[in-house]
């Protein structure tokens, strides 16, 4: 079996080079890297990370692992789905191990845990889904460390670190692209009017609209029965009406965006000009609506980025926890 003693003495470099090369460290020479790599390629060298977590785990206790929990959600969830691609690339960019991990979310100690948290085989867990009091504060009573990923209220968090995006850059930047076109009669749609995310978004809108001196209605703002429960039994009677009382509709998720854009089609049809612009929240370009639509931008890998390299800082470190805020 070749060994990282091997590599070594082909490539002419120490076994710490070659050790270093494999483990990502960037203090070795482009020429000391390439030589080393050369040779793994040639000898057909590989580690053996049973090996190395034994080895990393007694050296300073930490394991690599990085659990990306969700609670009470699917990973298929289009919401979270997108998380995954950026904490993998920034984990694997970071040279740590990406594990996932789902909770229901009335895991109410450490032993209704699943083993790979319960005993504490990860160093760092971000997570983000249906997060309440209960389900934060088993968390914290392990000793990895902890981000939390999304908007919630402090009450929740109680002191662990998260990473959360600033609302109002969200809506500023839908309503400025709504205000240029023309648009006076802004509505909102929200899905859940309960999540703490939509309130954050919903106090937005409204104070934008009192800096834009544009009139608040409550009479077009409409709200959802709660996560997955759609807008269409709300918005579908006032599609029905002679008049509408918007001219855009500010619909931050572009699940419902596209719900709503199929109640448009329905008033207007194929032959007439929709008279109504959408804005929306999209994390990539080619999400597009078949209606007249803005579009607010989301930076997914700056969200991830921020949350793991916090999660680094304290493991290695042991930075206290904080919250940081992304633009979007």
């Amino acid at each position: 079996m070749v060994s990282m003693d091997d590599v070594a003495v082909k490539a002419r470099v120490s076994k710490a080079t070659v050790s270093r090369v494999l483990n990502g460290k960037k203090v070795v020479s482009p020429g000391a890297r390439e030589k080393v790599l050369a040779s793994c390629r040639e000898l057909g060298y590989k580690l053996n990370h049973n090996i190395q977590d034994l080895i990393l785990k007694s050296r300073n206790g930490f394991t690599r692992n990085i659990a990306f929990v969700i609670v009470g959600k699917f990973f298929a969830d289009p919401a979270y789905a997108h998380y995954i691609d950026g904490i993998a690339r920034a984990v694997n960019e970071a040279h740590y191990h990406l594990l996932l991990v789902k909770l229901r979310g009335d895991e109410r100690n450490i032993y209704d845990l699943p083993p790979i948290l319960r005993d504490e085989r990860v160093d760092g867990i971000i997570i983000t889904g249906n997060l309440q009091k209960p389900i934060i504060e088993v968390i914290k009573s392990l000793d990895s460390k902890c981000v939390v990923l999304g908007n919630y209220s402090e009450r929740v968090l109680d002191g662990v670190a998260s990473v959360r995006c600033k609302s109002g850059n969200r809506i500023a930047g839908m309503m400025e692209q709504l205000v240029r076109a023309g648009k006076r009669r802004i509505g909102f749609v929200e899905e859940n009017p309960e999540n703490y995310e939509s309130l954050s978004l919903f106090a937005a809108y409204k104070e934008l609209l009192a800096e834009y001196d544009l009139p608040f209605d409550p009479e077009i703002c409409y709200f959802g029965k709660g996560s997955f429960s759609g807008v269409s039994d709300v918005l579908l009677p006032v599609m029905k009406r002679e008049k509408l009382p918007f001219d855009s509709l500010i619909c931050c998720d572009i699940r419902i965006a596209r719900e709503v854009s199929y109640l448009l089609f329905g008033r207007f049809g194929l032959e007439r000009p929709i008279e109504v612009t959408l804005a929306t929240i999209r994390l990539f370009e080619y999400y597009t609506l078949p209606v007249p639509a803005v579009y607010f931008d989301t930076n997914v890998n700056e969200y991830m980025d921020a949350a793991l390299r916090h999660l680094i800082d304290q493991i290695e470190r042991n930075e206290k926890p904080k919250t940081i805020l992304t633009d979007g």
